[in-house]
């Protein structure tokens, strides 16, 4: 793909992208099903083969693409691409399959085709506003071990995924730190989020130096790979109760606490969260030692946990209006807020 980005969707550009990893294919037409943008453009195709041409390849596709003009740090393009292209193949995780990924040189300007999870018999996307069981999440607490476990002190991560950065150097957290407290601001002062927040409890320096005591904790411990963005709209669940992480831009090496706090707080409802949050944290930890890995104990994993928090209640005041519906930030940004006074996150992190 040219550093030109060319938008087009047609039978000939999806022939061609599709041919790389399935050379037998041809697209005979193709149809934009949906399309919508939030901080990349995603298109929902329907595809028709010529007569024998299809390659084993399915009806429909998602196509994930940059946005022709994006005003966040373009790392969390390539780390995405980075992902999808060097990284998962070589994982034993439920995932999306993958059908092409065409880049520019810089990996900004991309393309990636994959399966149409609505598709797939027995997979259901997670939404923060539609009810989460404790087993499902169960389930993708399995990968995010397995994910954790097979990068847990890695060299792999000063060799091969020098790309993947740690928190206190990390581009996007850098970004989010400097514009954060303007973001956050105007929306905990008017909108339809202001009204969560508890604003004596929730000043501008108790946030922002929690978050930056959260970073340093993000940077301590073993490192491993982290998805970085496991909320409850970046899963999806499948039968036998696994799960499976889509939407990888803000992947990072770190310590481990913030992918399962971030999973907990958002998938599960706060009485849910509450009830089975201890629970849920051991068969973690108990999943990471089945893998190999010495995990930490408990009540260091729940000091974590407890301090993680803050990254929810920071990234749903920050978000932009648009990109997630008002009822899914309210959604989140309440969850979010509740687990933090519960667990008594900004004692935790000496605010």
């Amino acid at each position: 793909m040219s550093d030109t980005d060319d938008r087009t969707v047609d039978a000939h550009t999806l022939t061609r992208q599709l041919r790389v990893r399935h050379p037998d294919v041809e697209v005979a037409a193709v149809q934009v099903l949906t399309e919508d943008e939030g901080s990349a453009s995603r298109l929902r195709l329907g595809l028709q083969y010529a007569p024998g041409r299809d390659a084993g390849l399915p009806p429909t596709m998602f196509l994930k693409r940059n946005l022709a003009s994006f005003n966040f740090p373009g790392e969390m393009y390539s780390t995405e691409v980075g992902i999808y292209r060097d990284v998962l193949d070589g994982v034993d995780i439920e995932r999306p399959a993958v059908y092409a990924i065409e880049t520019g040189a810089d990996d900004l300007h991309f393309t990636i085709l994959m399966e149409d999870l609505g598709q797939r018999p027995g997979a259901r996307l997670g939404i923060v506003t539609q009810p989460t069981t404790v087993d499902e999440v169960a389930g993708v607490l399995d990968t995010i071990a397995t994910l954790h476990a097979t990068f847990w002190g890695s060299p792999r991560l000063d060799t091969e995924l020098t790309w993947l950065q740690p928190p206190l150097q990390n581009t996007s957290m850098a970004f989010w730190r400097q514009h954060g407290p303007r973001l956050a601001g105007r929306h905990m002062e008017k909108g339809h989020r202001a009204a969560l927040v508890d604003r004596a409890v929730w000043t501008e320096d108790r946030l922002w130096n929690g978050f930056d005591r959260f970073l340093v904790d993000l940077d301590s411990g073993p490192h491993t790979l982290l998805h970085g963005d496991v909320h409850a709209g970046n899963v999806y669940y499948v039968g036998g109760n696994r799960g499976g992480l889509i939407d990888w831009q803000l992947a990072l090496r770190g310590s481990w606490g913030v992918d399962v706090t971030y999973l907990l707080t958002t998938a599960l409802d706060p009485a849910l969260q509450a009830a089975h949050e201890a629970d849920l944290l051991r068969h973690y930890l108990d999943r990471l030692a089945a893998h190999g890995v010495t995990p930490p104990s408990f009540d260091t994993a729940w000091m974590t946990y407890r301090r993680h928090v803050i990254y929810g209640v920071a990234m749903w005041l920050i978000t932009p209006d648009g990109v997630h519906t008002d009822e899914a930030q309210l959604g989140y940004l309440s969850r979010c807020l509740a687990a933090a006074d519960r667990l008594g996150t900004l004692e935790a992190l000496g605010q």
